[in-house]
């Protein structure tokens, strides 16, 4: 084979393997000091260095390989280039544009100062060859190359360095680029999560002083809208009688109203949010359908759900918080922020829980309050005017009608004013409700004079909010029968299945009762049931006396 062609052959070896070599690492320092070995020892050489530059004023040795002691020894003195160059020769002519291609014989002013200064061993050194390292006319560095009585290169292998001197420069310039923008990459998302935990905090503060669920879902939303919005969607979804409840929804445009229809989803649907809520993990899904009419606009979009509950108390998962986007997933920097958000509105819900627990409290000890200072002083008086009145009729004359009419109305007054008063204070106090609603009813019936007939199953074991809840209604509903039917007799049924409870109120009174379907009692009890999700009916005709209607949903969690 000719000898040409074996050089040809050689050089196309030293290329491929010194760019397979350059491909290896994205680290600069690695890169150049492994290619640097390799080319010496692919072309029998015995030292090297590489200098990197950014400007006439720095720069900076790279790499290096099997320096003479003389220089190795002192490389702070002989190796780093000082400002202005005046120590380095190639550099200088490198950076004042003489040096555009490979330069065979270099006379290094470095070596001659260590001999100079006996500064140790230069192997026979004098010379290097020097070859720069130039990318589309911007200056990126030299390589040098030397071996011991070697003063010159052949021009075939001045012309393989400049080829390789070009496959490292380009090389340094990709990983410069890519450190680059590795350092942007690195600082944008820095610079988001700064933002965004700072964003996390306003939204704490400013739904801190919420004290009702509702206020505390819009202010969530609102916030989320206003200070993280890359996150488009959101929702919150909680449990409501044993059924997951969409609670708001947020849009590009803001939160918006959820219609009763599109609230609710069924369990068995094992989509995104049932499997965040069941398992209590954040979930991640891109572009899933969700189980919810009201939240087709998230299913085009990357969603990530986040269960809703207390650390101290796991097994009361109480909802999910829903945030969707068109962007790819979250790391898990962002996703230890929006946890941590989700924590605290797990906080701010459970707050609130126990600030209604607590103005329950209060109301309740309010009551008690009451019903114990009208038992001690309106009630005993009460009970002594209809003794006194009733000792009057014994002394004055019975020709005296007109005085005897007047007490014997005293006494009546005053009876039905005790009645009153004792059915007063059964309905102040709600301590009672461990006895059981039947024989709870039953009591109060005969206090105020209605017959009652109960139907109810054997086991009704309605949660304690719908116990209170049917307690007081049927309270009112025995009241109004008292007061307002024109009969002493009264029927209460209730029925419990597997989706809720049922209790039905019948008299066979005057009715017409729907007339006054505004009046104080009529509007307390439908409250009491719609704020349970039940529901209320009253039919009530003229003549034909009245049923009141009332149906809870089942609270699984008996909250």
């Amino acid at each position: 084979m000719p000898i040409h062609s074996l050089k040809y052959q050689k050089a196309l070896q030293i290329q491929r393997e010194i760019s397979e070599t350059l491909n290896k690492s994205t680290d600069l320092h690695e890169i150049l000091q492994l290619s640097l070995e390799r080319l010496l020892e692919l072309m029998e050489l015995e030292t090297g260095w590489i200098f990197l530059t950014e400007d006439n004023t720095f720069y900076q040795l790279a790499a290096d390989y099997q320096l003479p002691p003389a220089m190795a020894d002192n490389r702070e003195e002989l190796m780093h280039c000082q400002e202005g160059c005046t120590d380095c020769t190639c550099l200088q002519l490198y950076w004042e544009g003489h040096m555009k291609q490979a330069v065979n014989h270099v006379k290094c002013i470095r070596l001659k100062q260590a001999v100079a200064d006996k500064m140790g061993e230069t192997r026979g050194l004098t010379h290097h060859a020097s070859i720069p390292l130039t990318i589309r006319g911007k200056k990126i560095g030299l390589l040098n190359l030397a071996s011991p009585g070697r003063h010159r290169f052949h021009e075939d292998d001045l012309i393989l360095l400049e080829t390789i001197a070009y496959q490292i420069g380009a090389a340094v310039e990709r990983t410069r680029l890519h450190q680059q923008q590795t350092k942007e990459e690195v600082h944008a998302t820095a610079r988001y999560l700064i933002d965004a935990y700072a964003n996390a905090e306003r939204i704490k503060r400013e739904i801190g002083n919420v004290h009702t669920r509702n206020e505390l879902f819009q202010g969530i939303m609102e916030e989320l809208h206003h200070h993280l919005p890359h996150w488009t969607h959101a929702a919150i979804i909680t449990m409501e009688q044993g059924r997951l409840t969409i609670q708001i929804c947020l849009d590009e445009h803001g939160p918006k109203e959820v219609f009763d229809k599109e609230k609710k989803i069924n369990l068995s649907q094992p989509d995104l949010i049932r499997r965040a809520y069941v398992q209590q993990r954040i979930m991640q899904e891109n572009k899933k359908p969700l189980h919810f009419s009201s939240l087709k606009d998230h299913q085009s979009l990357y969603s990530i759900a986040f269960p809703l509950f207390m650390r101290e108390r796991p097994e009361e998962t109480f909802g999910v918080l829903l945030l969707s986007r068109s962007t790819t997933a979250c790391d898990y920097l962002e996703i230890g922020m929006l946890e941590g958000l989700a924590n605290h509105f797990s906080m701010g819900i459970e707050r609130i829980r126990l600030y209604e627990e607590w103005e329950a409290l209060l109301v309740s000890k309010e009551r008690n309050r009451l019903a114990r200072d009208l038992h001690d002083s309106v009630n005993q008086k009460l009970f002594a005017l209809s003794l006194i009145s009733g000792g009057l009729q014994e002394l004055i004359d019975k020709d005296e009608r007109t005085i005897l009419e007047a007490v014997r109305e005293v006494q009546q007054l005053s009876k039905e004013a005790l009645i009153d008063m004792r059915s007063l204070i059964w309905q102040l106090r709600p301590d009672h409700l461990e006895q059981g609603l039947v024989t709870l009813f039953n009591e109060y019936a005969q206090k105020i004079g209605v017959e009652l007939s109960m139907e109810t199953p054997e086991n009704l074991e309605p949660s304690q909010s719908c116990k209170e809840a049917l307690w007081r209604i049927g309270q009112e509903a025995l009241n109004n029968i008292q007061k307002h039917a024109g009969t002493s007799k009264a029927v209460i049924v209730m029925e419990s299945d597997a989706d809720g409870f049922m209790m039905k109120v019948i008299d066979q009174g005057n009715g017409g009762a729907v007339e006054k379907q505004q009046s104080l009692g009529i509007t307390s009890m439908k409250e009491r049931t719609e704020e349970l999700g039940g529901s209320f009916h009253i039919n009530s005709e003229k003549g034909k006396g009245t049923t009141i209607i009332v149906r809870f949903p089942n609270d699984r969690k008996g909250r």
